[in-house]
């Protein structure tokens, strides 16, 4: 931090030590932080730099300081992560699909393996159902249930509810030592489901091993975006195509959430096999079609 003031004894991110009009100032400083850190029930370091920094307020010195200081704490926490487990965070569900260290006491109480499910229902009426032996956390705006794998009636119960007919469902099935693993196969199906346009329900990764497939391979998912990149240039014909998708293949459906007639999307499909070379209403070029549309989302 550059010496601005005579009052300052020495370069304060060295020592740390304020004389003159500044020592209150960095006593009150010091207070916010020891504050702050009191109230922060974080274990890792993302986020810690803007704490600090909110501390420091509009003050420019104080500002560069809590910077420099933060960076070293992250750094530290973050090597620290690396070599130590951290201790339970109260969340039982999120220490399990983070892969933290939990009690054998309480590892003991839990079942053999769970199905890690995920959805972006945050908001469905699960308390009507019995979710004895559910754990239930939220992780980057999704829900994530852990449901006992050998509970399938409630499983199924939990599914149907989450889906409400409109939105998908990822799950993935893991002995409770691997649910980390299980939650990351979750994540993937979801990502995947999206990207694919499927229509609304519960996905595993075997529902979806032809999109993970292209997704591993960019050569092979650059060849297939390529193939419509034409229609993409046209933004009708690419809402009809992503609506076609959207409807399973199932133009009647498409037409009408289109809000068109049959006969528009008939003549809108013939355009786009006219410049694809694939016909959408063919079986294998919609297979195609719908490959290459996964592949353009993926790119």
């Amino acid at each position: 931090m550059p010496n601005t003031s005579p009052d300052w004894e020495a370069d304060p991110a060295l020592n740390l030590r304020v004389v003159g009009e500044h020592e209150h100032r960095f006593a009150e400083f010091r207070a916010k932080v020891r504050a702050a850190g009191e109230q922060w029930s974080g274990t890792r370091p993302a986020g810690l730099t803007e704490l600090l920094c909110a501390a420091a307020a509009d003050d420019p010195e104080l500002l560069q300081l809590a910077r420099a200081g933060a960076q070293l704490l992250e750094d530290f926490l973050d090597g620290l992560s690396c070599t130590a487990a951290l201790p339970p965070s109260g969340d039982l569900a999120a220490d399990l699909i983070d892969g933290k260290a939990v009690p054998h006491g309480v590892l003991g109480r839990l079942a053999p393996g769970y199905v890690v499910v995920i959805s972006e229902q945050r908001d469905v009426r699960l308390q009507e159902l019995d979710l004895h032996g559910v754990l239930r956390t939220t992780r980057s705006g999704l829900l994530v249930l852990l449901v006992p794998d050998r509970d399938t009636d409630l499983l199924d119960k939990i599914t149907t509810r989450l889906m409400g007919g409109t939105r998908w469902v990822a799950t993935a099935r893991r002995p409770v030592a691997e649910l980390e693993d299980a939650y990351t196969e979750a994540t993937e199906v979801l990502r995947l489901v999206a990207a694919g346009c499927r229509p609304a329900g519960t996905y595993a990764l075997t529902d979806v091993l032809v999109e993970q497939a292209i997704a591993s391979n960019a050569q092979v998912a650059g060849r297939l975006a390529e193939i419509i990149r034409p229609v993409r240039e046209n933004q009708v014909l690419w809402e009809t195509l992503v609506a076609l998708v959207h409807a399973d293949f199932n133009r009647n459906q498409a037409a009408r959430d289109l809000f068109v007639h049959r006969s528009t999307m008939d003549y809108r499909l013939q355009r786009i096999a006219k410049i694809t070379g694939w016909d959408p209403a063919g079986g294998h070029g919609a297979q195609l079609l719908r490959a290459a549309l996964f592949a353009d989302a993926v790119a």
